[in-house]
């Protein structure tokens, strides 16, 4: 029974590269809205390890990029050179357009 196999992007880091490649997968897709990007980086780095003819090192790097939130707003510098602008605002408390029945 052979104990190697050939190194494929299913098999580097023992599976592992596989493994959280598929678990970014959803988590990149719950924040992904509509005209919104994500990406997935995957960098592999190959390396000959001294004085071993026949042996290379790999280590991966794997790096999700979620899509980012944007928002803009005024600020005002003062003269001590500190920035102020608009008190955030409490959040409205939600409503229902029917009544509830039975509590």
């Amino acid at each position: 029974m052979e104990t190697t196999e050939l190194l494929t992007l299913s098999t580097i880091g023992g599976g592992e590269l596989d493994e959280r490649f598929r678990a970014l997968i959803p988590a990149i897709m719950a924040q992904l809205k509509h005209d919104q990007k994500a990406s997935i980086s995957i960098s592999i780095d190959f390396r000959r390890i001294q004085d071993l003819a026949t042996m290379v090192s790999t280590t991966f790097r794997i790096t999700p990029k979620y899509p980012a939130l944007k928002k803009v707003s005024l600020c005002q510098v003062t003269g001590d050179n500190n920035l102020k602008t608009e008190k955030a605002q409490p959040k409205p408390e939600k409503i229902s357009l029917f009544e509830r029945t039975g509590e």
